[in-house]
């Protein structure tokens, strides 16, 4: 299969711009456990991790300030700009991240990933997050949502090259999948088996309950995902979030 790059009509970013997610448009509700990552199901309070050590561990921290070409990811945390444009996802003392954006173009963001595992192995994840700053008019920050797919089960979400460091630079989605969606940074997030995302590739939108059950071609319940958790710029200005936890659900 011929590797594909991102569509800039349909890019995980577009989405927003387009409408197809307006905050709130995931499930909201459910309850979490903060600050902790049960990495084999067992309970929060045993796992002895925070936020912090599970992207370190199991995940990247991640930047998409100006388009495709600026999508990039690290092992370590970040705080860069360009101008007088910011981009930052660094941790608290508490174990739990801080992201932020300033002065950049509408719907860019900046975060981070956890690896999930198996999609089938996935009851629910819950989200606890609080706007710290915004320039919205009405309510709080708005949080990216991504649902990264290793839909060609080579171990890896979407094609990288080396760049300077521990920094890698995006190329494409190569032969995987990403679904997206947004909420309000305001406490917890449910996504469930019913939440919905726009699967970039295929332009339409599935649950998760579908994509286990393998309605979207080449994704089913042993396809390996992580979620991509981001503040979006409402253009220009500043929005700051922090994310306490992301709690997974074992089925």
């Amino acid at each position: 299969m011929e590797k594909r790059p991102a569509r800039e009509e349909v890019s995980r970013r577009g989405v927003l711009r387009a409408g197809t997610f307006a905050v709130g448009g995931v499930v909201l509700g459910g309850v979490g456990l903060r600050g902790v990552w049960p990495e084999t199901g067992t309970a929060p309070d045993q796992s002895g991790g925070t936020l912090v050590s599970a992207v370190e561990r199991h995940g990247h921290y991640a930047w998409f300030p100006h388009g495709p070409d600026s999508w990039g990811r690290s092992t370590a945390p970040f705080d860069d700009g360009d101008g007088e444009s910011r981009w930052a996802a660094q941790p608290t003392d508490g174990g739990a991240i801080r992201c932020r954006v300033e002065d950049l173009p509408a719907d860019r963001n900046a975060g981070f990933d956890v690896h999930l595992g198996a999609l089938g192995d996935v009851a629910e994840v819950t989200v606890v997050s609080q706007t710290v700053e915004t320039q919205r008019t009405t309510g709080p920050a708005t949080m990216f949502v991504g649902l990264f797919l290793d839909v060609d089960r080579d171990g890896e979400f979407f094609l990288w090259e080396d760049a300077d460091g521990p920094t890698d630079d995006w190329v494409g989605l190569g032969d995987d999948e990403e679904g997206v969606s947004a909420a309000a940074a305001d406490g917890e997030l449910t996504v469930d088996a019913d939440t919905e995302f726009f699967v970039v590739g295929t332009e339409r939108t599935a649950t998760l309950e579908d994509l286990k059950g393998g309605d979207v071609e080449g994704v089913d319940g042993a396809t390996a995902a992580a979620l991509y958790v981001g503040v979006t710029s409402s253009g220009g200005g500043t929005e700051e979030i922090v994310v306490e936890a992301v709690d997974v659900r074992r089925s």
